[in-house]
């Protein structure tokens, strides 16, 4: 007997045309943005960007959040000059009560 059942479709992305909403806002308006500037013909990028988010889509949905992730650990590690530039991820500081610990010396 499953105690808490979770049903996925309450994980699932909202979506236009089959792409995650904010991944299709930003594949369809930063090509909008430079065709403003620069040429009309950029706004041909537009179906392709989303015929290639769509394919990314219908192997994984949630594909952007995991690249997101990616780029986040990536490039702004939160305690990386902390832990004496070693990677820790974990759902706690423990730095603020490392002072009541005996044998922990700050």
């Amino acid at each position: 007997m499953k105690k808490d059942a979770l049903f996925r479709g309450c994980t699932r992305p909202a979506m236009i045309l089959g792409v995650p909403y904010v991944p299709f806002l930003v594949g369809a308006g930063f090509p909008l943005l430079l065709s403003m500037y620069f040429s009309l013909y950029l706004l041909l990028l537009i179906p392709v960007s989303i015929f290639i988010m769509r394919f990314m889509t219908k192997k994984d949905e949630m594909i952007f959040r995991l690249i997101g992730l990616n780029l986040a650990f990536r490039f702004f590690p939160k305690n990386q000059q902390q832990d004496g530039g070693a990677w820790v991820f974990g759902p706690s500081m423990y730095s603020k009560n490392a002072a009541n610990v005996r044998g922990y010396e700050v």
